[in-house]
């Protein structure tokens, strides 16, 4: 990622990049090049819920880092459009991996059986919505587990654990992703990016030639807001590991 560059599109705006690299290292400290995991072992054994959690994270975190320095290649583009799919990609990371969270902490607490964690995993790691696939894998197909759904338990496990509210208090990720849809999709706030309306001359200038107004630079903040929920749900799911 060319940070002086980000560092000069911020300043040009007054306004300080800093927190945007701090970000992206909080991200890029936690990669590991490398991790074991045996696929043997009976359905619901300490050792395989252990090691695939720690596989499903990198996974996750791979998904982050990208969309995270997707975000910003797109920002420098003047791409708004690219810039929210990329945001909006990595809120449906946190939630997954907030929904990791909320299962491994059900079963800690002994409201979950280890065989139905350990499903979910496999469900998170190689689940698919490609009807095609799923047909060509027969009994061994796995439908990949509803965005939304994720969402809904990831939020519970935010505002639990790091909000310290109730379960249903704080819904931060699924207000974020649904107000991002708006731009990802053709509707107003997408369709309002492409033009200016000048009401005097009654004519709608478009943008194909300026650069990203102030309103939508400003969308980055969303990255900025999403991203420290990843990085704690990241290492607090090690906390929740079942031991040997």
């Amino acid at each position: 990622m060319d940070f002086k560059k980000v560092r000069s599109v911020f300043e040009d705006r007054g306004m300080d990049a800093s927190e945007v690299v701090t970000s992206y290292n909080e991200l890029t400290s936690r990669i590991k090049e490398s991790i074991s995991a045996n696929p043997q072992g009976e359905l619901g054994d300490s050792r395989r819920i252990r090691e695939y959690s720690l596989v499903l994270c990198q996974v996750l975190l791979h998904r982050a880092i990208k969309l995270f320095s997707g975000s910003l290649t797109a920002l420098l583009d003047d791409n708004t459009y690219s810039m929210v799919l990329s945001i909006r990609g990595h809120f449906e990371t946190t939630a997954a991996l907030g929904y990791l969270h909320y299962r491994l902490n059900s079963l800690s607490e002994g409201n979950l059986d280890a065989e139905v964690v350990d499903r979910d995993i496999s469900k998170q790691l190689l689940g698919s919505r490609d009807k095609d696939l799923l047909e060509s894998a027969g009994e061994d197909a796995i439908e990949a587990k509803q965005i939304m759904d994720m969402l809904e338990y990831a939020d519970r496990s935010v505002s639990k654990h790091l909000l310290q509210g109730t379960a249903k208090e704080h819904v931060h990720l699924t207000n974020s992703y649904k107000f991002l849809c708006e731009f990802c999709h053709p509707n107003f706030y997408s369709n309002a990016i492409a033009f200016e309306l000048n009401k005097e001359e009654k004519k709608f200038y478009f943008m194909y030639k300026k650069s990203i107004r102030k309103r939508e630079f400003e969308l980055i903040d969303y990255l900025l807001a999403g991203n420290p929920i990843f990085v704690e749900l990241f290492d607090t799911v090690k906390e929740l590991l079942p031991q040997e």
